[in-house]
């Protein structure tokens, strides 16, 4: 954190996460805890906690978490995690709002006749329907026409039918399975905290 701060030039971090929940979680969410009450960091959350994960570390945390970053877009829509976090009024951080590209997802008959009836883009009905669900949604791009189109999502709003229809598009399956045999093991050995 410290090295984060120094790096940033701020005196203070608004959010800071523990990126993947592997190793020594229970020591990092207690130094990111001290920091919060030291004042340097505002809020701290955790990413890619699927149930199971969550269930082995967060009983052990004296904060809850304030957002648990997870793979989410309308082809995973992680209904699961998310009834269990809305108990302890935790919020999902969608990461991949927009799926990775997908066919099936960006060409999805549900979302481009939406798109064609609001005079949107597939992108930006995925955005509206993720927003009016109550994610956090950051979504990426390096091309100034499609951020512009992404903030573009406020000027109407999907009805309780085109929502469910939305919802119907759920597969449950994402790209990336925090749970996966190795996962862990792959992650520790070839990542570092700082580099």
């Amino acid at each position: 954190m410290e090295t984060s701060l120094k790096n940033l030039g701020l005196g203070y971090i608004d959010l800071y996460l523990i990126h993947q929940p592997y190793g020594d979680v229970p020591g990092a969410w207690k130094a990111m805890e001290e920091a919060k009450k030291e004042g340097k960091i505002r809020s701290i959350g955790v990413s890619n906690m699927t149930l199971k994960i969550w269930n082995s570390f967060v009983p052990q945390f004296d904060t809850m978490p304030s957002v648990n970053q997870v793979e989410c877009n309308p082809l995973y829509q992680q209904k699961e995690i998310r009834k269990l976090m809305a108990e302890h009024d935790v919020r999902l951080e969608a990461w991949y709002p927009l799926g990775h590209g997908d066919k099936p997802l960006l060409e999805s008959p549900v979302i481009t006749a939406l798109a064609e009836k609001y005079g949107k883009n597939p992108g930006q009905i995925i955005l509206r329907f993720e927003n009016q669900e109550g994610f956090i949604v950051l979504p990426k791009s390096t091309h100034e026409k499609r951020i512009k189109g992404n903030i573009d999502i406020f000027d109407f709003k999907l009805t309780d039918e085109e929502m469910k229809s939305m919802e119907a598009l759920d597969t449950g399956k994402g790209h990336h399975d925090p749970d996966a045999p190795g996962v862990a093991e792959m992650l520790l050995a070839n990542f570092k905290v700082h580099d």
